[in-house]
């Protein structure tokens, strides 16, 4: 039996300006798996990391990455490929040369020897991916209404300039409690509510006067406030990575704004003799 690390996540410092944020790590779930199962690269690194990261006495196993079979005589279990750019592997990586498959064995001789944890893989292969779940739990500061006239009260018939001012927000982060990323969040899309029942999505942020890229027009006399919600991507960069890739994460997240309550009127012109 051994214990496989599922998922964590936690937000170590954030940079350009955000302070520092802490998220809790989520539990990390433990399953048992069989000795002679091979699993995915990524599953086999995580779990030598999570054994080598006890306390020596509280270790299961023991891992040596080689080439070489390491099987004993009475198994039954294939080696692995000599070469792993040879069918049926045909293993081709964009980011280095194959990593050697990861052997383990049980501290405690129990006559099993070595068994092959995972096969022939790319470096890329060992690495956690950032998703859409991850994103959308960091703490993204939102980016705020601008407004022109910048208060109230808004006169009905006359054009109200909206803009956001986009900047990037920079994070580092531990995946699994033990891989470091860097995590870079941008503003792809814009979606104003004008609190009259009318919207706006826009890729552009829009610009304060003397430009009109971003206007409203209200129609009726009320109050009213805008709102502000912002779709963020992502990219991110594993400190483990060989190559110090940037990669685009999957999915988005959203962060919304509220700007302040305005009152909307209407100016008559009043003939007087």
């Amino acid at each position: 039996m051994t214990r496989l690390l599922i998922a964590a996540l936690t937000v170590l410092t954030t940079t350009g300006g955000q302070g520092a944020i802490s998220i809790l790590p989520t539990e990390v779930e433990v399953v048992e798996v069989g000795d002679e199962v091979t699993v995915s690269a990524f599953e086999a690194e995580s779990e030598r990391r999570a054994d080598l990261a006890r306390p020596p006495g509280q270790r299961t196993f023991e891992y040596e990455r080689t080439a070489d079979c390491l099987l004993t005589p009475a198994s039954s279990a294939p080696c692995p490929q000599t070469s792993p750019e040879s069918p049926p592997l045909s293993l081709t990586c964009e980011d280095g040369p194959p990593v050697a498959p990861l052997w383990r064995r049980r501290l405690v001789n129990d006559g099993t020897g070595w068994n092959m944890r995972s096969d022939w893989a790319c470096p890329s292969d060992l690495l956690p991916q950032f998703g859409e779940r991850d994103l959308r739990r960091l703490k993204i500061e939102p980016l705020t209404v601008n407004q022109q006239p910048s208060e109230g009260p808004m006169l009905v018939t006359k054009p109200v300039i909206v803009y956001a001012e986009p900047a990037e927000r920079e994070y580092h982060v531990v995946l699994f409690g033990t891989y470091g990323v860097d995590v870079v969040v941008s503003p792809v899309e814009y979606t104003w509510d004008f609190g009259d029942g009318e919207t706006l999505s826009t890729r552009e942020p829009g610009r304060p006067y003397p430009a009109f890229d971003l206007t409203h027009v209200y129609g009726e006399r009320g109050n009213a406030h805008i709102t502000l919600t912002t779709t963020w991507s992502a990219k991110y960069r594993l400190d483990d990575d060989p190559a110090q890739r940037w990669r685009e994460a999957e999915g988005t997240a959203v962060t919304v704004d509220q700007g302040v309550e305005f009152d909307v009127i209407e100016l008559r012109t009043k003939l007087v003799d």
